[in-house]
C-alpha cells in the first residue's frame, strides 16, 4: 500500500486507520534509510553519502540559489558533478579530469589546470593538449615551468616563459643558465586559466 498523505482524517476511527498509519510510518522509514544514518541511531539526521542521479539537462536555478547535480560529461562521457550558478547561470563541470601526463582538471570555480612535460631549445612553442575531450582555455592566467634533469651536478639549464595566449600555446625559451646561446631543456609545465 503506498504512502497516504491525508491519513488520519478527523472523522477516522483510529482502529480503522491503524493499518494506513502503520504503512505511512513504514514508508517514511524506508525513505529515511536511503543515504541516511539509520533512524534512532547516533548521528541520525545526517547523510551517510549523497547520490546524484544523472540528469539529462542542468536544472533551472532561482536568484540566490545554486544547484549541484550529476550529468553526462561531454569531456569524459560519464556522469560527472556540475554546479549551476544562480538564476540559471553558467554550468560548471567540476569532477572531470584526465589523471595522466599530460593531464587536466576543472576546479569547482571553473578554473582549468593543465600539466605535462615538454622540451625547449631556444625559442619553442609548446602546444597544450587540446581535443574534443580536453577543455580549451579562453584565458590563460599563469604558467609555471620546472626543469626536469637527473644530472648529479649542475646541468646549467634555464627555461622561461616568453609569452602565452589562449586557447593553448605557450612560448618558452630553453638555454644554458650561465652562458649565452641555446640548450635543450626538459621541463614540466602547469597552466592555470579558464
Amino acid at each position: 500500500m503506498p504512502y497516504q498523505e491525508n491519513i488520519p482524517q478527523p472523522t477516522d476511527i483510529m482502529s480503522t486507520s491503524q493499518n494506513d498509519i502503520l504503512v505511512n510510518f513504514q514508508t517514511i522509514h524506508t525513505a529515511w534509510d536511503i543515504n541516511h544514518v539509520p533512524f534512532d541511531a547516533v548521528g541520525q539526521g545526517k547523510h551517510n553519502h549523497v547520490s546524484f542521479p544523472e540528469q539529462a539537462a542542468g536544472p533551472a536555478t532561482l536568484v540566490n540559489e545554486r544547484a549541484i547535480y550529476a550529468k553526462q560529461s561531454a569531456l569524459t562521457a560519464v556522469a560527472e558533478l556540475f554546479t549551476r550558478k544562480e538564476n540559471s547561470g553558467d554550468e560548471i563541470e567540476f569532477t572531470a579530469s584526465l589523471d595522466a601526463t599530460p593531464g587536466w582538471t576543472i576546479l569547482p570555480s571553473g578554473i582549468i589546470l593543465k600539466w605535462g612535460v615538454a622540451a625547449a631549445n631556444g625559442a619553442t612553442a609548446v602546444a597544450l593538449p587540446a581535443a574534443g575531450t580536453i577543455p580549451v582555455y579562453t584565458t590563460i592566467f599563469s604558467v609555471q615551468l620546472t626543469i626536469v634533469d637527473n644530472a648529479a651536478a649542475d646541468a646549467d639549464e634555464a627555461v622561461r616563459v616568453v609569452s602565452f595566449a589562449a586557447p593553448g600555446t605557450i612560448n618558452v625559451w630553453g638555454s644554458p643558465r650561465t652562458t649565452a646561446g641555446t640548450k635543450a631543456v626538459n621541463f614540466e609545465y602547469l597552466v592555470i586559466g579558464v
